[in-house]
């Protein structure tokens, strides 16, 4: 088989991966698809009812409101640590295909990522949907400029997810530690909270979450309607593209030692 072929056959053992994981998880019962839409809408009026009406949470300086302000950030994350969640156990719970069929296994926990996110963004838009229509002012004519933004923030979560699906092999309690760490991670972004309200130490730390810059970005183009291209951004692609590299040359040098620990 030529180079070309080959490429030709791992695509499209890609794709189908993908949309057998998109069959399973939510298409091929109600329940599943539901689910994806009313999860994070319940999640977003818990904390939506928490902080506006018994905390009394405000955005500062901010023209949008604080249900806005969070929605737009809350489902991105919630595309983010989903994918990442469920890519971990990508390789361990494909064992048997894995002994039957020759393929590169990094595809797997990439599939499973990308059908997570993909599903997401339908409900991201239908969220949109229901800002605009509650009266939040949405910058439609941005969305475009949104999309690489999250395509950026989907390639992060495979390099993530090549990282933790190759250890979980090896440490299988990867799979429980990881849901505190991401919700701590959560809580260290400000998705609920502006980074303006943070003590000026504490906001200094926390300006090393990668995840900031996702948020920033896609609030000031979709609720804002502001470009902000720069050195930041710059250096934000570089570093993300520079971390699946290594990831990914991480999962392939271990990859070979897979079947020896299922």
């Amino acid at each position: 088989m030529t180079g070309g072929n080959t490429k030709k056959a791992d695509l499209a053992f890609f794709r189908n991966l993908v949309q057998r994981q998109i069959r399973q998880d939510y298409l091929e019962n109600i329940t599943g698809f539901a689910w994806l839409v009313l999860q994070p809408l319940i999640l977003l009026a818990v904390y939506a009812f928490v902080f506006t009406t018994i905390f009394k949470s405000r955005i500062p300086d901010s023209e949008v409101g604080f249900v806005a302000y969070l929605a737009v950030a809350f489902w991105p994350w919630t595309a983010f640590s989903e994918s990442i969640l469920k890519a971990t156990h990508s390789i361990t719970g494909n064992a048997a295909l894995i002994g039957k069929v020759a393929f590169a296994t990094e595809q797997l926990p990439l599939a499973m990522v990308c059908a997570t996110f993909l599903m997401n963004m339908i409900g991201y838009v239908a969220v949109l949907l229901v800002l605009q229509l509650i009266g939040t002012d949405i910058h439609w004519l941005y969305l475009p400029l949104a999309i690489p933004v999250l395509v950026l923030l989907c390639l992060l979560a495979c390099s993530i997810a090549l990282f933790t699906s190759a250890i979980q092999v090896f440490v299988k309690d990867t799979g429980q530690i990881l849901p505190p760490l991401m919700t701590l991670w959560f809580f260290m972004t400000p998705i609920l909270y502006s980074p303006a309200q943070l003590p000026a130490g504490l906001a200094n730390v926390m300006a090393w979450n990668p995840m900031n810059w996702f948020v920033f970005q896609l609030r000031e183009l979709l609720l804002f309607g502001r470009i902000n291209a720069g050195l930041t951004e710059v250096l934000t692609l570089l570093g993300v593209v520079a971390l699946a590299a290594l990831f990914l040359a991480f999962f392939r040098r271990f990859s070979g030692h897979f079947e020896d620990f299922f």
